[in-house]
C-alpha cells in the first residue's frame, strides 16, 4: 500500500518518510520540488495538524472530535520543519514562502522544552482499507462522517501500554484485515490491548464481541477515551458498540479463574512476549483459554511478537511446547502493509 504525505505525517511515522513522500508528490505533478510554491505546499501540509491542541488529558471535558484530523507532537511537527529546512539549505536552495517562513519563526520562538513531558498526548489517524468478508466486501475505508480512526497516545509516557502503536500490534491488525475471517462472527478478548488499534479494526472486521484489556491505570484510562472516540467510527460500519469493552487484567488472573473464558472464541494479543519474567502468566493464561474450548467449540489464540531478544522468545515457545500447545507461524511478508507507524525495527523482525 502506497501512503500520501499527509497519511505519514498523521501516523507520526519517521520524519524522513513524510518529507519523502511529499517530495514524490511534487515529481510526480511535474514540479520543481524546492520552489517557493512547493514550499507552499509543503506548510500547507503541516498547517493540516492544528496549531493548537485541545487538553486531551483532562477526561472532565468533552473534546469534539469530529473536526479534528490530527493533533501532533509539537516536538515532532518541530523536528520534521527542521529536517525539511535542512534538506532544502542542502540543495542550495532558499526559504522563500512566507507561510514556511512563518512556521519556522514559530517553531523557533516556541519554547518547546528540552525534557520529554509524559502527560503530553497526540492524536494519531488511520483510514482503514478495503475488507473482503464472505458474500462481499466491507469497505472500512469509504466516506463516512466518521471515516478516521482516532488514537490517542502519550509518546513520552513511562507506561508502554500508552506510548505508541507498537509494531507487533499494527501487523495484526494488518493480519486481520488480510484475513477477517479469523475472528468474523466470534467473541475476541485481547491481553495487553495498550491503545486499543488492533481491537478496534477485529470490532470493524465483524467480531461478535471485542473484550479489549491491560492492566495499569493509565492504559486503561486511555483505552476508554479511545473507545469514546471512536463510536461514531465503528457505528458506521454497523458495529453495536455494546459489543466493544475493556475489563482490567493481570494474566496470572485468568490462569487463576474463569474471567470471559465463557464468551471469547480467539484470543489475540501483540508484542506482549518482552520479559523473562512475565511469559509464565503469559502461557498460563493461553492454557487456560485453549483449554476451556474443545471440538466444534475449538479455541484459537493469535500472537503477534517482534523478536527483540530471540532468548526471550524461545523461552516463550518452550514454554508453550510444556503446556502441549501447537503454533502454526506467518511471515509478516504475508500481511498488507497498512499501518504507516514508527518501527524502531524493520518490519522483517
Amino acid at each position: 500500500m502506497t501512503f500520501t504525505s499527509q497519511q505519514y505525517l498523521h501516523a507520526l511515522a519517521p520524519i524522513d518518510k513524510v518529507i519523502d513522500a511529499f517530495i514524490e508528490e511534487e515529481k510526480s505533478s511535474n514540479t520543481d520540488v524546492w520552489s517557493t510554491q512547493s514550499q507552499g505546499r509543503f506548510a500547507a501540509l503541516l498547517a493540516s495538524s492544528p496549531d493548537s491542541s485541545p487538553d486531551l488529558s483532562n477526561t472532565d471535558i468533552e473534546i469534539e472530535c469530529d473536526g479534528i484530523e490530527f493533533l501532533p507532537s509539537e516536538k515532532y511537527v518541530q523536528k520534521l520543519m527542521k529536517r525539511y529546512t535542512t534538506r532544502l539549505e542542502m540543495e542550495g536552495k532558499e526559504l522563500e514562502d512566507n507561510n514556511l517562513a512563518s512556521l519556522v519563526c514559530h517553531f523557533s520562538m516556541s519554547r518547546i522544552s528540552k525534557l520529554p513531558n509524559p502527560s503530553d498526548s497526540c492524536l494519531l489517524t488511520y483510514l482503514v482499507p478495503l475488507v473482503e468478508k464472505e458474500g462481499g466486501c466491507r469497505d472500512l475505508s469509504r466516506q463516512m462522517k466518521h471515516d478516521l480512526l482516532r488514537i490517542r497516545i502519550y509518546p513520552h509516557h513511562n507506561d508502554v501500554g500508552v506510548a505508541k502503536v507498537w509494531e507487533a500490534g499494527a501487523c495484526l491488525a494488518e493480519y486481520l484485515i488480510q484475513y477477517p475471517e479469523c475472528v468474523s462472527g466470534r467473541g475476541v478478548i485481547e491481553l495487553g490491548a495498550g491503545v486499543g488499534l488492533t481491537g478496534f479494526i477485529a470490532a470493524a472486521i465483524g467480531a461478535k464481541s471485542v473484550n479489549m484489556t491491560d492492566y495499569t491505570d493509565a492504559t486503561l484510562e486511555n483505552l476508554i477515551y479511545n473507545v469514546s472516540i471512536n463510536n461514531e467510527w465503528l457505528e458506521d460500519r454497523g458495529i453495536d458498540t455494546d459489543t466493544v469493552s475493556i475489563g482490567n487484567l493481570e494474566w496470572g488472573e485468568y490462569a487463576e479463574h474463569d474471567y470471559c473464558s465463557h464468551s471469547a472464541d480467539v484470543l489475540i494479543a501483540a508484542d506482549v512476549v518482552y520479559t523473562v519474567e512475565c511469559i509464565p502468566d503469559l502461557v498460563a493464561t493461553v492454557s487456560k483459554f485453549l483449554s476451556s474450548g474443545s471440538g466444534t467449540n475449538a479455541k484459537v489464540a493469535l500472537f503477534a511478537t517482534t523478536y527483540r531478544n530471540r532468548s526471550t522468545f524461545a523461552l516463550f515457545e518452550r514454554e508453550l511446547e510444556k503446556k502441549r500447545i501447537m503454533c502454526d507461524y506467518k511471515s509478516q511478508d504475508e500481511m498488507p502493509y497498512v499501518f504507516p507507524c514508527y518501527f524502531n525495527q524493520p518490519r522483517s523482525d
